[in-house]
């Protein structure tokens, strides 16, 4: 009895483990299927990283674009202004053109370093998105610049035009104010030492 009592107990825990190592290896398919789907889980999401990326950074080159297209467009008024008060009088040129040979040269270089680069061919015109920021701050903040000089031969021209040719050309004109307001105050003061 013993004996078949431990033959049927022995056959029990038998089916046990055979029914244990069954869903273990089961749960070894599910492991298997689970990191398999993992591995593509991971690939999407890695994909979708560098997709979004790549966004980002076409985004932030379209709002430095649009900032260059601002810039030009401010160069642009700046420009016509200044031609504009030439037209009126041609000897305010006079007053523009430190500026205009200071525009010309950094239009010139920046035109020469930009077209050097975009007609480059082969795989060394190839950038990332980090190449291309830099290229387009370094285009945005040399622009920055020449709209500073054309602001400033606007200007330049407008003030020489409200305070007269002659007078804005005479060196000397601060040093005879000074020298008029020296010798007014010199009188007022005598005038008070009197009384």
């Amino acid at each position: 009895m013993t004996s078949g009592a431990m033959y049927s107990s022995s056959s029990v825990i038998n089916s046990q483990l055979n029914q244990t190592n069954s869903n273990l290896t089961m749960i070894q398919r599910g492991q298997l299927a689970v990191t398999g789907q993992l591995v593509v889980v991971n690939d999407l999401q890695d994909r979708i990283y560098r997709g979004l990326s790549e966004v980002a950074g076409v985004i932030h080159s379209l709002t430095t674009i649009k900032e260059i297209a601002d810039i030009g467009i401010d160069i642009i008024n700046d420009v016509q202004q200044t031609v504009s008060i030439a037209r009126s009088n041609p000897l305010l040129l006079l007053f523009a053109e430190e500026g205009a040979r200071a525009f010309k040269t950094r239009a010139t270089n920046l035109a020469l370093e930009v077209s050097g680069f975009v007609l480059k061919s082969g795989a060394s015109n190839l950038m990332d998105s980090g190449e291309r920021a830099k290229l387009l701050n370094h285009i945005a903040s040399e622009l920055r610049i020449l709209r500073g000089i054309a602001y400033g031969m606007h200007r330049a021209m407008y003030w020489a035009k409200m305070q007269g040719i002659w007078r804005a050309l005479n060196p000397w004109s601060n040093w005879i104010s000074m020298d008029v307001q020296i010798a007014n105050d010199v009188i007022r003061q005598a005038k008070y030492l009197k009384k």
